[in-house]
């Protein structure tokens, strides 16, 4: 059980001996009369500044203890009530008038004489039971330990127990190993007989077979030679380009790289030259066709435009708009198609799901009388390239 008392009140009772060991020594005689009293005061101070650095363990009476320790402050506060009567003339509370302290000193001594008997029997008693109480404190303690040094003893030959079992089992294991080390020795020594006949056949080998490799070798660095003195020589800049070509995908899908130091003339031509025969041959050559930026379909490219290094183009060629009450503006202008299910596609433009015709509509007039689906119908194998067109609103050419 808690008793409920801490450091604090072991400072008070501390402070209570001393103010009573203080007046005391003030009084007349004292060093005759009242020694064994002090003595007694002093000893209790003491035992009390060891308990209050006591550790509580796992002994039962150690709050029985303290509380046992701290029971004497009630009759020493009662004493040091009857010394206040003489403040002024004991203690450190004494004043100068020093002509009533020889007075209050005799009243003291006449008037109090039993009350500093019964403190000191009572003070030699509280400190007897104190001692005992240590002396069982210490004898529990000391049981405690030796139950406890008994269980690690116990504990300890138990681990040893357990180790010497686990050796027994390690030495049986190694003799075993001993035996079986013995026998694959025997093995291996039958082995390397055996394989030692063998080895010098395939040393033979193995040697006709090196200077086989050293051969090859020299061979493959003769070559590997020659390689590097080509790969050494510079190659001719003067004859390469320095920026990043154009990427032109014409109307039939098919793409092709021009230098972007070219103009739009010299594309044109180039164009013209691709589709000089086959396929949308009389369309580029009356004109019928037009180049765009892919990324934006409605940038068309003309005789004053300037083509940007690295930008990526598509050629359409120009058919005639199908019948308003045939098609729509998301339907298929390829008249073997006419189908609806078109999607949009980034740049602009839409692209027929059934034959992967890329379309928009343009101001452009046409020229031709003949429509590019006729020719590009009879012609296209592959369905894996996209075709550009573009179908005029304007179909004075049909």
């Amino acid at each position: 059980m808690s008793f409920g008392f801490s450091v604090g009140d072991f400072i008070a009772v501390g402070k209570l001996i001393a103010d009573i060991s203080s007046c005391l020594k003030d009084v007349g005689g004292s060093k005759t009369e009242y020694q064994d009293l002090i003595r007694e005061l002093d000893c209790l101070q003491k035992g009390l500044a060891h308990l209050d650095k006591f550790q509580p363990s796992s002994s039962t009476i150690a709050d029985s203890i303290k509380y046992s320790a701290l029971s004497c402050r009630r009759p020493l506060e009662e004493f040091l009530g009857k010394l206040k009567r003489y403040d002024s003339s004991l203690g450190d509370r004494a004043t100068g008038r020093s002509w009533k302290a020889p007075v209050d000193k005799v009243r003291f001594m006449l008037g109090h004489s039993e009350d500093v008997r019964k403190l000191q029997s009572y003070l030699s008693v509280h400190v007897g039971t104190l001692n005992i109480l240590l002396a069982e404190h210490g004898l529990e303690s000391m049981d405690i330990e030796s139950k406890k040094s008994e269980a690690d003893r116990l504990h300890v030959r138990g681990q040893l127990d357990h180790t010497n079992g686990v050796l027994m089992r390690v030495q049986s294991t190694i003799v075993q190993q001993v035996a079986e080390l013995r026998r694959a020795g025997s093995m291996l020594e039958a082995v390397f007989r055996m394989v030692s006949g063998e080895m010098k056949a395939s040393w033979r080998s193995i040697e006709n077979s090196v200077a086989t490799v050293c051969v090859s070798t020299q061979q493959i660095y003769s070559v590997v030679l020659e390689i590097r003195g080509f790969m050494m020589t510079r190659p001719d800049c003067r004859w390469t380009f320095f920026q990043d070509p154009v990427m032109v995908e014409d109307a039939l899908g098919l793409k092709f790289p021009v230098p972007s130091e070219y103009d739009f003339e010299l594309l044109d031509q180039i164009i013209r030259y691709r589709f000089r025969t086959g396929p949308g041959s009389t369309e580029v050559g009356l004109g019928d066709y037009q180049v765009m930026e892919s990324r934006r379909s409605s940038t068309i490219l003309s005789a004053e435009s300037r083509i940007r290094p690295g930008s990526s183009l598509i050629m359409a060629i120009l058919i005639g708009k199908p019948p308003s009450d045939v098609s729509t503006d998301r339907s298929c202008p390829m008249p073997r198609c006419t189908s609806t299910e078109t999607n949009s596609v980034e740049g602009g433009g839409r692209v027929c799901c059934n034959c992967n015709v890329w379309f928009s509509e343009t101001e452009k007039k046409r020229e031709s009388p003949i429509d590019f689906w006729i020719a590009m119908d009879s012609s296209h194998e592959s369905r894996d390239n996209t075709p550009q067109i573009a179908y005029s609103s304007n179909n004075e050419g049909d």
